[in-house]
């Protein structure tokens, strides 16, 4: 496999939509029709940015950011295809947003993944990301989520 190329794009690009329904097919494959009460917090059309990961022209992982407040900006549709797992490649796309939100200011990020994904919580937690367990935003109080945050360091 080559390496992978990481490219910021619009929240209209054609292959962020394709990703994003990928993950969208994947939560419903696992949780049912309970996944269908998270869809109106995933809309691609509340994004400020995305990045995704291409091995040469195909798109093989995205992962997005919406502004929370003014310091703080929410983590969105991080996925990548199960060929390029447990390479870095999730590791790769939200370092680079990470990037660019400090960039722009932001001092801390936030997220929120289903409970019953351990994976993708213990992935979280070995890149710096802690639990806040009184949630945020929709997803305070709200058993079947797991909210996690990261403070980022001040841009370079």
């Amino acid at each position: 496999m080559s390496a992978l190329q990481c490219r910021f794009v619009e929240r209209t690009d054609e292959g962020l939509t394709l990703l994003s329904q990928a993950l969208d097919d994947f939560y419903f494959d696992r949780f049912g029709d309970a996944y269908l009460d998270y869809r109106t917090h995933n809309s691609l059309n509340e994004l400020a940015g995305a990045a995704m990961l291409y091995d040469a022209e195909t798109p093989c992982g995205c992962c997005g950011w919406k502004p929370l407040d003014e310091t703080t900006a929410e983590l969105k549709r991080v996925y990548v295809r199960p060929a390029y797992r447990k390479q870095g490649a999730a590791r790769q796309l939200v370092e680079a947003i990470e990037t660019q939100v400090r960039q722009l200011g932001y001092t801390r990020t936030v997220l929120e993944t289903a409970r019953e994904t351990p994976e993708a919580v213990a992935f979280y937690e070995r890149i710096g990301y802690r639990t806040l367990p009184e949630g945020f935003g929709p997803y305070v109080g709200d058993s079947n989520c797991v909210c996690l945050e990261k403070t980022l360091c001040a841009a370079e």
